[in-house]
């Protein structure tokens, strides 16, 4: 991370461009006197330019899953689970790393965690006899170190991400129905700081597996499996489990039922308001439902059985779409249930999922998707075919190519898993394919669960308690697209200390005024958080954060935020100053994200 160094010595005032003007000793911080004012924008930040698409395969491993008959069934999960950097936690400026699951010769699950930027294997561990289920990851308990939550022996089972020790184990209420087993989801649904498991329709306490509620009715079921996902879908500020026919809270309690099928859920906004809607599919059909539950449409999905759906702006006109396998084809429809295109696929199993992605960065996302045969890049707008990756083979389960930057370069890859369904001389194996040109947008370093939206996990692996509806602002599900609304136009967060106070270091605290600018080309969003670290022998200590309440126009600043922080002489080196940061998450796709940060070294309580 590139750092400002700033040299204080009592109170100092700074103007927007970094010049000090020392006052001397004595004075009171004060935001009155730090106004909104204006900043130099930063012309680079309007990309006109769009990137080229030249894939090449950047690692495989396909030595390290079992023998020749393995099959690797589930999505392929992106995380940080080792401290590499040794600042004391998992996060941004470790290398990500990638967990797969292998179904061993008696088809029982193997976690496996290798590295992201070389394919290295970290360490594997047997679940036990289950079914073929994709798990999750997150930070359950707060320790700095993502959790694999996933399921053995008719229990859930917490992992630790840095070693795959059993941390802990609960039974489960749901035994599924199908072998195809679907997924784990984590979120906090109550928003009380502490995270749920989601496992069909039953929802579990996070750091206890203790039962909390069981939905009644549907459970996000399609034809094999489940895939629940969780949405704040009626706007009461707490998020609701939501499968094809129904919505619970956290208790199990039904905030509505419709009465129709079940299926395979995701959230969109396809109208005006700020409620979202929910796409199902299932049953020969696809559906779009309202906030409560009431049918909009349905139309045939000219199959038996559509798979998991996936929502982008796939052809570049500023409105949501629909895309989903079957058995026979890959779909994509407005929506008003209409179909903008089709094309053929082999996927027996009809539950693969895909993802999206804009890798040019030029307003479209094109899909990504493996079927029996081979990983198929598509253009959004027409489903032409961008890249056919044939050096690929798979039973298709419930596993779908993910979009993360693996090797910390600042632009996508695409991770996949394969098996030897049909290539019978190959092991099974984990492909991440880049670009030559390294011109791919930049995208994020993690993806934890299938049901994944962007906002429903932090970049520090912690489950937001509130988290940022997606459909306001990217309207998007199982993509990896962060720039919101896929404007090539950028923002940019920057800090400006303003001011710096010791009056108080006899009262142990030090106070500091801190403005937000936007040297960017596009407005920052409201709500912009700013936290303040204590840094000591490299290791930092969160002490404060606080936020910008208002949105930052193109060439602005906010108004100062004063900051009134436990601090002792001696205590830290340095204070470290972050915006677009919570406590170590944030998730703003910035013009330039190595500029977020600043360190005051000097002038701090004597």
């Amino acid at each position: 991370m590139h750092r400002w160094w700033i040299l204080l010595a009592g109170c100092s005032e700074y103007d927007l461009q970094g010049g000090a003007d020392t006052n001397g000793p004595g004075q009171e911080c004060s935001t009155a006197s730090h106004p909104a004012g204006q900043v130099e924008v930063d012309e680079a930040c309007a990309q006109d330019d769009v990137g080229t698409f030249e894939p090449e395969v950047l690692w495989e491993n396909n030595a390290d899953f079992g023998g020749l008959y393995a099959y690797l069934p589930s999505v392929p999960l992106v995380g940080h689970l080792n401290d590499d950097n040794g600042d004391g936690h998992a996060g941004l400026g470790d290398i990500p790393d990638i967990v797969v699951t292998r179904m061993d010769g008696d088809y029982n699950p193997v976690l496996y965690a290798v590295q992201g930027d070389t394919g290295e294997l970290l360490w594997s561990v047997a679940l036990g006899s289950a079914h073929l289920l994709t798990p999750a990851l997150g930070d359950l308990d707060g320790d700095g170190t993502m959790e694999i939550v996933g399921e053995g022996d008719g229990n859930i089972k917490v992992l630790n991400g840095a070693d795959g020790s059993l941390q802990w184990q609960a039974p489960l209420t749901y035994v599924p129905a199908m072998p195809g087993g679907g997924a784990i989801a984590l979120a906090d649904m109550d928003n009380d700081g502490q995270t749920e498991i989601i496992h069909e329709g039953a929802i579990y306490d996070g750091l206890t597996g203790g039962v909390l509620g069981v939905g009644a009715y549907g459970v996000g079921y399609g034809q094999w499996n489940a895939f629940p996902i969780v949405a704040d879908v009626n706007g009461d500020g707490e998020q609701e489990l939501v499968s094809g026919n129904a919505a619970y809270s956290i208790d199990g309690t039904v905030v509505w039922y419709n009465g129709g099928p079940d299926g395979y859920p995701a959230v969109g906004n396809f109208d005006d308001d700020d409620r979202p809607e929910i796409v199902v599919t299932g049953g020969g059909q696809v559906r779009l439902l309202d906030d409560d539950g009431t049918l909009l449409w349905a139309e045939e999905a000219n199959t038996w059985a559509p798979g998991t759906p996936t929502i982008a702006d796939f052809d570049g006109d500023g409105e949501a779409e629909i895309g989903f396998a079957s058995a026979n084809a890959y779909t994509v429809v407005d929506g008003d249930g209409s179909e903008l295109w089709s094309r053929n696929a082999q996927d027996g199993s009809s539950f693969t999922a895909s993802s999206v992605f804009d890798f040019e960065g030029d307003g479209r996302a094109e899909v990504i998707y493996a079927d029996e045969i081979d990983l198929w890049v598509l253009d959004g707008e027409t489903g032409s075919t961008r890249l056919q990756y044939e050096p690929h083979s798979s039973g298709t389960a419930s596993e779908y190519p993910v979009i993360a930057d693996v090797n910390v370069d600042g632009h996508a890859d695409i991770v996949f898993v394969g098996s030897n369904y049909w290539l019978d001389d190959q092991n099974a194996r984990l492909t991440v394919i880049t670009d030559a040109d390294r011109s791919w947008r930049p995208t994020r370093q993690i993806w934890n669960q299938h049901a994944y939206s962007i906002t429903n996990i932090n970049d520090d692996g912690t489950i937001p308690a509130d988290p940022e509806p997606n459909w306001l602002t990217y309207n998007n599900f199982r993509s990896g697209d962060i720039s919101a609304g896929g404007s090539l136009l950028q923002a940019d967060a920057v800090p400006l200390v303003a001011e710096t106070c010791d009056t108080e270091c006899y009262n142990g605290s030090f106070e500091l005024v801190v403005q937000v600018g936007n040297p960017g080309v596009e407005a920052l969003p409201p709500g912009i958080p700013v936290s303040v670290y204590g840094v000591l022998d490299g290791l930092r200590t969160h002490l404060a954060t606080l936020t910008v309440p208002d949105a930052i126009d193109s060439g602005a600043s906010s108004p100062g935020l004063a900051f009134e922080i436990p601090f002792e002489a001696g205590a830290y080196d340095a204070l470290e100053v972050v915006v677009d940061d919570d406590n170590g998450s944030g998730q703003l796709f910035e013009c330039d994200e190595s500029n977020n940060s600043v360190e005051l070294t000097d002038g701090l309580c004597p």
